[in-house]
């Protein structure tokens, strides 16, 4: 099989939501994907524009790591990231932050971690499928002077162009041409499918995609405005639930409190709606040092640790996709589905000390799995590792 690859152009403003839906959508995956995008348009300001960089090396990954990997590349090019993605700034070129698995060093690309394996030598790209969606990077000022999404191959062109010692052919996809806040589930979808069809073209049969994500999942952000009655509008309806706590992931839990959400932890749980409790500053681990997260996460709510809120919301909804499949799964090894549903979910996380994960082991009564088990695995494969 010819060396493959597949680069994904998208806008800034829900890159990490797309970013986390194609990491947990592709399984069996055998090649690198890369996503990249940039925070100054290509079209309308080319001498200011940070997407050269950030193309150049996305391509520059895409040869150097070994695949099969799929990660995002921003900041000058400098990073790739794994999970955990969120835009921080919404100015700067050094816009995002996340699990970093590489970087790009004065003179080579460094690991990080072990995350991945860097080859010895980079690896020619037979071929580079381009996969446009619009967004920042391809968008053009309007008669209005406003900038809106707009077809463009300045992309292909600068590839083709200055990367030819990295790349041998380019094929350029449109999936679609939106402002990136137009994003939605079907438009994710639409993006996976057109990696898909990249994919089965090369003859990779073992590769597919699992679209089997719950839409009814909510992020619920705390505020010291809110009372019970709001918070509980926020979650009508809803599979499962997101609360984006202060600080490491703290909630008002006083007792009579008219803004606690406390007692709307218990009773979700109480009917198997997982409550994942994370926290609305960007930077930093969640954890339960505090007894005003200590308490949620007692009462049945499952730590984000140390994932952003898009990957968050992004993993409960592929889990939730497979609510049927875990329950009869928990009823087979005897397990009560919340906290087998919490050994899926926390599978892989980065706890903040060595003294919060042996809280959580206290608290939950199983240790979690170092590695992740939803990533590139059937929900079977998972099931049956979360009990190894």
């Amino acid at each position: 099989m010819n060396n493959i690859a597949i680069l994904i152009t998208h806008g800034t403003d829900t890159l990490a939501w797309t970013h986390a839906f194609v990491r947990y959508a592709i399984k069996h995956n055998k090649i690198n994907i890369a996503m990249t995008g940039s925070q100054n348009p290509l079209p309308s300001l080319p001498n200011f524009s940070d997407a050269y960089i950030n193309i150049a090396n996305s391509v520059h990954f895409l040869t150097n790591i070994v695949p099969p990997n799929i990660f995002t590349v921003f900041n000058y090019g400098a990073q790739a990231f794994s999970d955990s993605l969120s835009k921080y700034d919404r100015w700067n070129n050094n816009a995002f932050t996340g699990d970093r698995i590489a970087s790009m060093e004065w003179d080579e690309i460094k690991d990080a971690d072990n995350a991945i394996k860097i080859a010895d030598q980079p690896v020619m790209i037979d071929k580079l499928y381009l996969i446009t969606t619009g967004g920042t990077i391809a968008a053009a000022f309007n008669e209005k002077q406003a900038l809106s999404p707009a077809r463009t191959n300045v992309i292909s062109e600068f590839i083709q162009h200055q990367l030819h010692n990295a790349v041998r052919n380019i094929e350029e996809r449109e999936a679609l041409v939106v402002d990136s806040s137009d994003m939605t589930f079907d438009k994710m979808e639409t993006i996976v499918n057109k990696a898909m069809e990249c994919v089965r073209e090369h003859g990779i049969t073992e590769t597919f995609a699992d679209i089997n994500f719950d839409k009814q999942v909510r992020i619920v952000y705390t505020d010291p405005f809110k009372t019970v009655s709001d918070y509980q509008r926020e979650i009508e309806g809803a599979s499962g639930v997101v609360i984006a706590g202060y600080g490491g992931g703290n909630i008002n839990i006083e007792k009579g409190g008219e803004g606690s959400p406390l007692a709307l932890i218990k009773e979700l749980c109480n009917n198997n709606i997982p409550v994942i409790l994370s926290s609305q500053v960007a930077l930093g681990t969640a954890d339960f040092i505090y007894e005003n997260a200590r308490i949620a996460i007692e009462s049945g709510a499952i730590s984000g640790v140390d994932l952003s809120l898009p990957e968050i919301q992004v993993r409960l909804a592929y889990l939730l996709g497979h609510q049927a499949h875990i329950e009869d799964y928990s009823k087979r090894v005897k397990l009560p589905y919340l906290n087998l549903f919490d050994r899926l979910f926390i599978s892989g996380m980065k706890f903040r000390t060595r003294k919060s994960k042996a809280m959580y082991i206290s608290l939950k009564g199983f240790d979690p799995c170092k590695e992740d088990l939803l990533i590139n695995r059937t929900m079977e494969e998972s099931l049956v590792l979360s009990e190894q």
